[in-house]
């Protein structure tokens, strides 16, 4: 089958999970990716759980999952390593390249693109320094908003930050991989920090505490006390989350809810301002109503009321999740000789590019008999890098356009990640209906209220400013047959359309993959939806509150003995975003290759689903169902959040007896050294509790920057808990050295620091950070410039409320 990546020829040299996940993807796409490890094997092949609880090289579910559609070779020296070099198209690392073998990439006369994934990037104040997930959720304001309220800060659950340095590697690379074709004698190097590369899965809630000027972040779910009800609510059979303050058909959803008193209270009727409304009364009733329900037959009738909601499922019911079903979501892999289940696609295409196509490799499995010296002499096979001659400064793809009608975080955050890239990235939104992120507030948050600017409250949210960055901005009513021709006139320009609409919207207004190919020939269709466009629940709402339940993520998220909780702030938003780029970097080479219009279909459940797939395979290999561990590890210890003086915390992880001794003689505690119980790993991790309460108890002594940084520089992985608030006001000085956060002066609200970029590419300078546009800001400049619309037609447009901005047409 003619793949996106067929031909690719991909090195994986990763010692981490990103590298390991980001080479996955390349293969699952297509690529022929090889596995250099050492006779030790990767080191994903040494972390548990494991078939059966039994160690062994070929028995872990994370090698399972992250290491298929793979060959793997033994390398016995360097010899054999630079030959491999020579020959890759892309080259994946997650340590510093040594010397010889960046200077034999530097030397090829041949194109290539080396990934790095680090932990904390190549360069800058932290890039020597270790990180794990532990610390990135420390160190992004995760931590800070997970939580239960008096407890302590929650890492996300499981490898979530390496399982988004690897997605947001596989982007980067892919863009590289572009323009690197079109400048056959130059090599290029990707720079991602798997750090920088989590930020911006949390950044909204801080920018918009920033905008809103009150000094603390707390995100959409985070921080309430132990029992509270919302986001999960437990019903007589298990827990539901309940969206009030979306639901559109609330009166008929109270009388659901057998609440009939807050049926018609006026103020809460209307969906538009419920969020700032004070709900506790019809929180506190909901409680002791929905307790008496069950959470299906509430789950499916709400959903008839377009009222969002979504049931807490472990991994045992993903795999009988009828709409994960009804889309073959769930495939099946090998670990030995046993068949496990595990999640598949992460979006599904009219072409069907994705395929697991073989199990993880044994170690060493495709290199003997003289097969590594005979691997990948052979030339190359077809171009497949794309047919577009980027400009360097402006990104790798410059030239590609996207029409996007993405709304809100999933939408507007994929396509900025393509914006980020060089792509002319057109947002799309109607006066009559602005993106849902600009509604947020009826008025200018008092962070950014400057008398001296005209402002309007739908030009400074700090929600939509924060995922609309390198963009432009257009309105259109495509409900009126003006509007409607307009959009058909303007779509031969664009390569891409985006949109983030229920399923059925699109298709009422006669866009379908066979429209647009008649328009627009070898153009990317690509929507992101809770559930996906078919299957049961195809038409059932959804948002990022209700994804988490549903996806599995929440059953494996919180403290120990929990049965799950959600996590602070909408993480399946964010993760669809980069899934949503990372299919449409696959759908563009596969255009490039066949020409043939591509239809990408991503469903929010399916997407979080993968980045907790690993949970899939674990109840298959082990038989028992993966809940939340907190802040543990499996193996390592200590590994926890700390107190500190004056209320703060700070992550700190030994990960080797090496680690154990420097942080001993650091705190001066020579008790700990001599204590048996802390001798090696194994032990330090049977006595975990004893040790965590003596730890804790110096650390409640400490200043937490003291401790961060004088524990880091003798090898400990550790980091304070940093808010949001802090993070992004005050100009985090490691985030600006790298330049992932910049000034960003905006027309109305001003100059403020925002996260951008979590990568580097050596083949170009990027350009500065662009603010996000206002309302229909660009409207005039594309539908006059580009479509020929006279200044005569144009201002007739604007009186009749088809396009315009705020200032000069109705809102």
């Amino acid at each position: 089958m003619d793949r996106p990546f067929s031909g690719l020829r991909v090195l994986d040299m990763s010692t981490r999970l990103s590298g390991a996940f980001a080479a996955r993807l390349f293969g699952d796409y297509g690529a022929d990716v090889v596995l250099a490890e050492t006779v030790d094997g990767h080191p994903l092949r040494q972390e548990p759980p494991f078939l059966d609880g039994q160690a062994g090289l070929e028995r872990s579910v994370l090698h399972a999952y992250a290491n298929w559609n793979k060959r793997s070779v033994t390398v016995k020296s360097r010899e054999e390593l630079a030959t491999l070099v020579r020959r890759a198209d892309l080259l994946i690392t997650t340590v510093e390249l040594d010397d010889a073998l960046a200077a034999l990439l530097a030397q090829r006369a041949n194109r290539a693109v080396h990934l790095s994934i680090t932990a904390h990037g190549l360069s800058g104040p932290l890039a020597a320094l270790p990180g794990n997930n532990l610390t990135m959720s420390a160190r992004t304001g995760w931590a800070h908003i997970n939580g239960q309220l008096n407890e302590p800060p929650l890492q996300m659950p499981g490898r979530q930050s390496g399982y988004v340095g690897g997605l947001a590697g596989f982007i980067a690379a892919a863009a590289a991989l572009r323009r690197c074709g079109h400048d056959m004698s130059r090599s290029e190097r990707v720079d991602v920090s798997e750090l920088e590369a989590f930020a911006v899965t949390v950044h909204p809630w801080g920018i918009r505490a920033i905008y809103e000027g009150t000094g603390e972040t707390c995100g959409p779910s985070g921080g309430r006390p132990r029992g509270a009800p919302d986001p999960l609510w437990e019903t007589i059979d298990g827990a539901i989350h309940l969206g009030f303050r979306d639901w559109h058909n609330w009166p008929s959803a109270m009388h659901e809810l057998n609440l009939p008193q807050y049926a018609e209270q006026s103020d809460l009727v209307p969906d538009l301002g419920r969020h700032s409304k004070d709900l506790s009364a019809v929180i506190a009733a909901a409680a002791q109503s929905v307790a008496r329900l069950e959470r299906w037959p509430l789950f499916h009738k709400l959903a008839d009321l377009r009222c969002i909601s979504g049931v807490l499922q472990d991994v045992g019911d993903l795999v009988q999740d009828p709409q994960l079903n009804a889309r073959n979501f769930v495939v099946r892999t090998r670990i030995e000789d046993r068949e496990v289940r595990a999640a598949g696609a992460p979006a599904q295409s009219s072409t069907a590019p994705w395929q697991l196509a073989q199990p993880a490799p044994r170690l060493g499995e495709h290199g003997g008999d003289g097969a590594l010296a005979r691997l990948w002499a052979t030339p190359h096979g077809p171009d497949h890098f794309g047919d577009l001659s980027p400009d360097r400064a402006a990104g790798p793809l410059s030239g590609v356009r996207v029409l996007s009608f993405g709304q809100a975080w999933s939408g507007t955050f994929g396509t900025e990640l393509l914006a980020f890239l060089g792509a002319d990235v057109v947002q799309v939104e109607a006066l009559h209906r602005p993106d849902v992120w600009r509604r947020t507030r009826a008025e200018v948050p008092m962070g950014v209220k400057d008398e001296a600017r005209v402002q309007h409250a739908l030009n400074t949210s700090g929600l939509y400013n924060s995922v609309n960055l390198n963009k432009r901005a257009i309105t259109l009513d495509v409900t009126t047959e003006r509007g409607m021709a307009l959009f058909w006139g303007l779509l031969p320009r664009f390569d891409v359309l985006a949109e983030n609409f229920r399923p059925t919207v699109m298709p009422k207004w006669g866009v379908t993959l066979e429209t647009l190919h008649e328009k627009r020939p070898g153009i990317v269709f690509a929507s992101i939806s809770a559930y996906g466009t078919r299957g049961p629940y195809h038409s059932y709402p959804g948002n990022g509150s209700t994804i988490e339940p549903m996806s599995g993520i929440s059953s494996l998220h919180g403290y120990r003995g929990d049965s799950g909780m959600n996590t602070g702030g909408l993480y399946p938003d964010p993760v669809a975003g980069y899934f949503f780029a990372a299919a449409i970097m696959a759908a563009l080479a596969q255009r490039d290759r066949t020409g043939e219009s591509q239809r990408v279909d991503l469903a929010m459940n399916e997407a979080l689903a993968v980045m907790c797939g690993d949970a899939l395979v674990e109840f298959d290999a082990t038989g028992c169902i993966p809940r939340p561990h907190g802040n543990s590890h499996l193996t390592i210890a200590p590994h926890n959040m700390y107190p500190t003086k004056g209320g703060a915390w700070i992550a700190i992880a030994a990960e080797s007896d090496n680690a154990w001794r420097a942080l001993v003689a650091f705190a001066k505690q020579p008790a700990w050294e001599a204590d048996a119980r802390f001798q090696t790993m194994a032990s330090r991790k049977e006595h975990e509790t004893v040790l965590d309460k003596l730890l804790s108890a110096w650390t409640v002594t400490q200043d937490a920057q003291h401790l961060e940084s004088g524990l880091a520089g003798v090898g400990v992985t550790a980091a304070s808990v940093t808010p949001l608030y802090d993070l992004h006001d005050r100009a985090n000085a490691s985030f600006v050295a790298s330049g992932f956060v910049q000034a960003v002066d905006h027309s109305e609200v001003g100059s403020t620091w925002l996260p951008g970029r979590p990568w580097r590419l050596s083949g170009g300078t990027s350009e500065p950070l662009r603010p996000a546009p206002c309302l229909g800001e660009h409207s005039r400049e594309i539908l006059v410039g580009e479509l020929g619309v006279t200044a005569q037609e144009y201002d007739e447009l604007v009186r009749d409320g088809i396009t315009g901005t705020l200032y000069d047409g109705p809102v």
